[in-house]
């Protein structure tokens, strides 16, 4: 079966927020914040839901940016997820308040967030070594991060105009 996800990238202040998990056969790593549609959900709705439950917020504004496709059987965390076929719909977004966060409905392996410096992960994408030391993210996060942030850029983030 083939689910739809909707996926927030939140960048303030030169931080990237996201989700960090451990699981015992991965160790620690990090993945941007959302999850599965429900039945009769937009992908809005949904975007909105999975930043309350994992979060604890609420988005302001959001634009749609890509659409990626994951098939688990294809990737390094197979064996966690092995028949996961998703169509990924990621959207930049602003949130209300920084601040603590705090779940409300956790996922799996997830325990904690984290702000973490664009400048980390752009040096980590670059020296592909070093991310795994630092900040480890699944191979398609990796991947989408690379070309965010190589054509898109920070600056036409900040300069984009939202719908909430």
């Amino acid at each position: 079966m083939i689910r739809n996800t909707a996926r927030a990238l939140i960048i303030q202040d030169g931080l990237l927020l996201a989700i960090k998990k451990e699981r015992p056969q991965v160790g620690v790593y990090y993945t941007l914040p959302g999850g599965a549609q429900e039945i009769g959900e937009t992908i809005e709705q949904t975007l909105q839901r999975e930043c309350l439950e994992e979060l604890g917020i609420d988005i302001a504004e959001h634009k749609f940016i890509c659409i990626r496709e994951y098939i688990s059987k294809n990737h390094e965390y197979s064996f966690i997820m092995k028949e996961v076929h998703a169509v990924e719909f990621i959207y930049e977004c602003r949130i209300k308040a920084a601040g603590t966060f705090i779940s409300l409905q956790a996922d799996i392996g997830q325990i904690g967030t984290e702000w973490i410096p664009i400048e980390k992960i752009k040096q980590g994408i670059s020296e592909s070594d070093r991310l795994s030391k630092l900040y480890k993210f699944p191979i398609t996060t990796n991947d989408f991060l690379k070309e965010y942030f190589r054509d898109q850029g920070l600056e036409l983030y900040r300069n984009t105009n939202y719908e909430s």
